[in-house]
């Protein structure tokens, strides 16, 4: 992870990518994660190959640990294809690289030579027995990478093994390889001439399940990687789904209702604020129960433009549970609502809450023709009765803000 200007950068995890690979996909993916070129990597896996065998060990190991890189996008059609394992990715070489592969063989071949004459170099036996069991494992697990994992989505034991036996040349090539994994076997035994025959089969048996276990390695690995991506995939299929049903429940229906009053303009845009206050609070995860204050001030919005004709704008930051002083809070906010539709002669008023860690507020706001807050008389219960006694009662206090011709604020404010 690296820091620059106080941004953090998360340095990307490197993978083999085996669209660019030779074999496994080591080089290409180090060459992309280092910004080096893929040359350089391979004629320095190649070196070390030739020095006891160290970097076909190293590439072995970088090989399970890597991951594979996700495939690149393609037509949507064959996209679609190739994740559910109706079509093979393609991972044919160009004609020139044939060509540095030979010349990379050779000089392999030639530094390998050059190391088995010197007083570093590996018995023979040994090192046929650690060529045919290299050979062996990059053969295996380059089936384990190029076969299709499609079944290994479904549910049970036996679909494990259906990568397997996809087809007949994985078959072959496993077998191949198992026969050669044997044949190193067979020679690092044949090596051992100090052990008697106890020791020699107990040796047989641990490099056996050694041989099966590296074997089989990539394929568990794979896997598990299938499985993964299914649950990922049946996640993201569930959200759809639920968004599918979400809009049927919600979109299409209003849709519905907005086509048969379509000649009451306000009932329609009525409906079309209610929908999207609906979509914003759930788009945005704003979610609220029947007991919220959000859910609360939705629906007292809802009937007063239902009743009076006119537009609620509400937007609503944090939420908290209705207590009996909260209600209080809404039931003001409703008569204020209710005040602003009957007297200021406008379409729309503004609604704001907020809740805050120490406090409850809640803002009405309209445009309209406004009043005097001082010349309001005692018996006018709609303004101190219903809106400032109640909130007072409740432990808060209602501040209305308004002169003629100027409009109306009322903030209602209440201590958590």
């Amino acid at each position: 992870m690296q820091h620059t200007g106080g941004v953090t950068d998360v340095v990307p995890r490197s993978s083999r990518p085996l669209h660019a690979a030779w074999l496994g996909g080591v080089c290409a993916g180090l060459a992309d994660h280092l910004r080096w070129s893929p040359l350089v990597l391979r004629v320095l896996f190649v070196a070390l190959a030739a020095t006891r065998l160290v970097g076909v060990v190293l590439y072995l190991v970088l090989w399970l640990v890597m991951p594979r890189a996700a495939e690149r996008p393609t037509a949507p059609g064959i996209e679609a294809a190739t994740r559910t394992g109706m079509r093979s990715a393609a991972t044919e070489l160009r004609p020139v690289d044939y060509g540095v592969a030979g010349a990379l063989g050779l000089l392999g071949v030639g530094l390998l030579w050059i190391v088995q004459t010197s007083p570093w170099a590996l018995d023979p036996l040994l090192l046929a027995a650690g060529l045919l069991a290299t050979g062996g494992l990059a053969l295996i697990w380059w089936q384990a990478d190029q076969s299709s994992t499609r079944e290994v989505r479904r549910a049970g034991l036996r679909w494990w093994l259906a990568p397997l036996v996809a087809h007949r040349s994985t078959i072959a090539a496993i077998a191949v390889g198992l026969t050669a994994l044997a044949a190193a076997i067979g020679l690092v035994v044949v090596q051992q001439t100090r052990l008697g025959e106890v020791g020699r089969l107990l040796l047989v048996l641990g490099l056996a399940v050694a041989g099966i276990v590296l074997a089989g390695l990539p394929w568990v690995l794979r896997g598990r990687q299938a499985l993964a991506q299914a649950r990922d995939d049946k996640l993201l299929s569930d959200a759809r789904a639920d968004m599918a049903a979400h809009l049927h429940d919600s979109v299409l229906q209003t849709l519905a209702l907005i086509q048969r009053q379509a000649k009451d303009p306000r009932a329609v845009v009525r409906l079309a604020r209610r929908q999207e206050r609906d979509l914003r609070q759930w788009l945005y995860g704003e979610t609220t129960d029947e007991s919220s204050l959000s859910r609360a001030l939705t629906v007292v919005a809802e009937d007063v433009e239902a009743d009076h004709g006119i537009d609620i704008d509400l937007v609503t930051v944090g939420d908290c549970e209705l207590s009996s002083e909260v209600t209080a809070l809404v039931r003001a906010a409703r008569e204020a609502m209710v005040n602003a539709a009957r007297h200021a002669g406008v379409e729309r008023v503004d609604v704001y809450a907020e809740v805050d860690p120490d406090q409850v507020s809640v803002y009405i706001r309209d445009r309209g023709a406004g009043f005097d807050p001082a010349a309001i008389d005692a018996d006018r219960m709609g303004v101190r009765g219903s809106i400032i006694e109640r909130v007072d009662r409740a432990g808060g206090q209602a501040i209305i803000r308004s002169s003629p011709g100027e409009g109306t604020e009322v903030r209602l404010e209440l201590p958590r």
